[in-house]
C-alpha cells in the first residue's frame, strides 16, 4: 500500500484547526457515555494522544510532529513579531522539528531577557552553563538559549562568591578547557575534574559518551569537609543537562553552604537560584 502524501505545515495546521475540536468533542461524548476505547491499564484515557496521532496520520507525519507544527502557529498568533519568522522558516524548509527548536530557543531568549542576578553571597557555587557550540549549525543547537565564552566570563560570579569557597562548573568533554579558563577568570584555583558516570550512553561528536565532567575549584584555600569522597558520581541520564541527585549529595558532603546555583534545572530548597525574574518583568506580566 502506498504511503499517504505528507501535507505542508500550513495544511497540517488547518487540519488541526478543523479536526481537533471535533475529535475532542467526540472523545468527551465517549467518556460521558462510558464507551471510550483503548482505556489504559491504570485507568487513564489516551484521548489527547489519540486525537494528535489521528491528525498526524492524515497529515503524513507523526502525531508528535503534528502537535509541534500546531504549537508553532499558535505561538506566532500570540506574538507575531517574535515567532512570525519561525513560521516563515517552517513553511520554507518544511522541517517541523528544527522550526520547533527555533521557537523554543527564541522563547527561552525572551525568558532570559527578563532575568536578573540574585543578591547574596555563597560559600559554594554550582554552574551548569548553556554552552554555545560554534562548530555546529543553529539547527543542531539545543532548544534553549546558549552563551558564548565571553558572555559566561562576564557573569557576576565574584559578586556571589565569599572570600573562601568552592565552585563546581559542569562541562561536556569538548568544553573542559573553557570551563577551566572560566573558573580561573572568576577568581578560583582549579583543583580537579569530577566525572559524572552515566548508566547508559548519550550521543557524542566522535565517540558515544558515558561520561560528563565537572570542574572543581577553590577560593581562599578552602579544603573539603571530608577526605573520603570519590571524584565521581553516578546516575541515569536525565532531561537535557539535568544532573542526578547524587551530584548534589556529593556537593553537600564536600562543600559548605550557603549554596548558589546558576542555570538551575530543578529547584532545591538549599540551592538558591542565582538568576531570578526582575521585579519590573513580574509587574508587567
Amino acid at each position: 500500500m502506498a504511503s499517504r502524501a505528507r501535507l505542508s505545515p500550513r495544511e497540517i495546521r488547518e487540519l488541526w484547526l478543523v479536526l481537533a475540536p471535533a475529535k475532542r468533542a467526540e472523545a468527551e461524548q465517549r467518556i460521558r457515555s462510558g464507551r471510550t476505547l483503548g482505556k489504559l491499564s491504570r485507568g487513564s484515557r489516551p484521548e489527547t494522544g489519540r486525537v494528535r496521532d489521528q491528525i498526524g496520520r492524515l497529515g503524513g507525519v507523526s502525531g508528535v510532529l503534528a502537535e509541534k507544527c500546531n504549537a508553532i502557529y499558535e505561538a506566532a498568533e500570540r506574538d507575531p513579531e517574535l515567532f512570525g519568522p519561525v513560521v516563515e522558516y517552517l513553511e520554507r524548509s518544511e522541517n517541523i522539528h528544527d522550526a520547533f527548536n527555533r521557537m523554543q530557543r527564541i522563547a527561552d531568549l525572551a525568558r532570559v531577557g527578563r532575568l536578573a542576578p540574585a543578591l547574596g553571597r555563597f560559600a559554594t557555587l554550582v554552574l551548569d552553563p548553556p554552552w554555545q557550540d560554534e562548530s555546529v549549525s543553529p539547527n543542531q543547537r539545543p532548544p534553549y538559549a546558549t552563551m558564548t565564552e565571553p558572555e559566561l566570563a562576564a557573569m557576576p560570579v565574584a559578586d556571589w562568591a565569599l572570600d573562601q569557597g568552592h565552585i563546581y562548573c559542569h562541562a561536556p568533554g569538548p568544553f573542559l578547557p573553557m570551563a577551566v579558563r572560566l573558573v580561573q577568570g572568576w577568581g578560583y584555583d582549579f583543583k580537579q575534574v569530577l566525572t559524572f558516570r552515566k548508566t547508559s550512553y548519550s550521543m557524542g561528536r566522535y565517540f558515544r559518551t558515558l561520561d560528563e565532567y565537572c570542574v572543581f575549584a577553590t577560593r581562599g584555600g578552602l579544603m573539603l569537609a571530608r577526605a573520603d569522597l570519590p571524584n565521581m558520581f553516578e546516575g541515569a541520564p536525565c532531561r537535557h543537562s539535568e544532573k542526578p541527585e547524587s551530584f548534589y549529595a556529593l556537593v553537600r558532603a564536600a562543600s559548605p553552604g550557603p549554596y548558589g546555583e546558576a542555570f538551575q534545572r530543578q529547584a532545591r530548597p538549599d540551592f538558591t537560584n542565582l538568576f531570578t525574574e526582575a521585579p519590573l518583568a513580574r509587574a508587567a506580566a
